[in-house]
């Protein structure tokens, strides 16, 4: 787990400086903290959590500073600053809901963690869950939940949104992504049979069928979030997977 944090020291420590803006006062909105998280990511080289799309990724990025700032650094508590994290506030009641729940999601919890996804902004029911999603994905990537939080978070909404089912496969495909980049960041993964095996069986282990990661994928995250050095990610994958430079 340690190494793994390691490899998230920048993004923890961008965190940090981006918190005490809001802390001081010189950041008071969410726009504005979007602006700032930008700029000092790129600054400092940092990717946010993505996947093959850019799109909304520096709002969807707050959930690292909202999460480090309450399980990390200990200067927020729930429900804090709701101008500027009114989606993460919310999704963090849902994800509450969810832990709460059994092997079986009753109609009670079911009407109440509908209704309180609702009330995370969002364009529409399916943008709101993967809102909620996206916190609990930050906190197992950051180590602040466990995986298995992730996974019980996936299979809940797949009860209580059925048409979402798809989708929701693709989110642990998506998940697995990351792992299996973070694998091959960590040196775990070094030849392409590794990575064959990996993609094959991470799902699986997860209790998901039919959700085997993309090659395109596991080379962005690892090469662009991950920064792993390009000549091993053209050991592991076919020249046309790997993403272009800059």
């Amino acid at each position: 787990m340690e190494a793994t944090r390691q490899l998230h020291k920048d993004r923890i420590e961008a965190a940090l400086v981006l918190l005490e803006r809001v802390l001081n006062g010189a950041v008071t909105s969410r726009p504005s903290l979007v602006l700032e998280l930008q700029t000092v990511y790129k600054e400092r080289g940092i990717e946010p959590f993505r996947g093959l799309s850019k799109e909304g990724v520096y709002d969807k990025e707050i959930a690292t500073v909202y999460l480090v700032g309450i399980y990390g650094a200990g200067v927020l508590a729930p429900g804090d600053f709701d101008n500027v994290f009114y989606i993460e506030n919310r999704a963090l009641e849902a994800v509450e809901i969810i832990r709460n729940t059994g092997e079986v999601l009753t109609p009670e919890l079911k009407e109440a963690l509908v209704k309180k996804t609702g009330e995370v902004k969002g364009k529409s029911a399916e943008d709101r869950v993967f809102r909620v999603l996206r916190l609990v994905f930050t906190g197992v990537m950051l180590g602040y939940y466990p995986e298995m939080l992730l996974v019980k978070s996936i299979k809940t909404y797949e009860t209580a949104y059925p048409e979402l089912a798809q989708r929701l496969l693709n989110y642990a495909a998506f998940y697995s992504a990351y792992k299996i980049a973070e694998e091959i960041a960590l040196g775990k993964i070094r030849s392409a049979e590794g990575l064959k095996i990996a993609k094959y069986t991470y799902c699986l282990r997860l209790g998901f069928q039919k959700c085997k990661p993309g090659d395109k994928l596991i080379a962005e995250v690892a090469q662009a979030v991950y920064k792993v050095d390009r000549s091993l990610l053209a050991r592991l994958f076919a020249k046309g997977v790997l993403p272009k430079i800059g």
